[in-house]
């Protein structure tokens, strides 16, 4: 795992109190894992789509951030393919999967311990020309 994100991203708050956790991250790639509580899920009793969204977004952030300057998103699209079921975590699997001068263009997926998609996401970040670590 890329130790400079990982240091940083350790330090991400909303991150820990949502219990997620960084598995993996590599020059435009990013694996997180989200082990689920009853917090994590709305008044029908399933996993919220916030918290789907919010897992899908850490990742992002992690792949996003792994060439070494700082991003941001500026456009995100959810898709939900269907609810996670019975399962006891969630994983958010990121690609980069082009680039258009500072932009970069990230495909999502978010997997159930089965390993089947519950939503697929698309988004762009801007790479800013400032160093990530100072």
């Amino acid at each position: 795992m890329d130790s400079e994100i990982a240091r940083l991203m350790s330090d991400d708050r909303f991150a820990a109190l949502n219990g997620i956790e960084l598995v993996s991250v590599e020059e435009g790639r990013a694996l997180a894992r989200m082990e689920l509580t009853e917090d994590h899920n709305n008044f029908l009793g399933t996993v919220h789509g916030g918290a789907i969204f919010a897992l899908a977004d850490v990742a992002f952030a992690a792949a996003a951030n792994s060439h070494g300057n700082r991003s941001m998103a500026f456009h995100i699209s959810i898709e939900y393919l269907g609810p996670p079921g019975e399962t006891p975590f969630l994983e958010a699997e990121v690609r980069e999967t082009g680039r258009a001068g500072r932009a970069g263009h990230y495909s999502m997926e978010v997997r159930n311990s089965s390993g089947v998609a519950v939503a697929v996401l698309n988004g762009w970040a801007y790479g800013t020309s400032k160093p990530l670590i100072e």
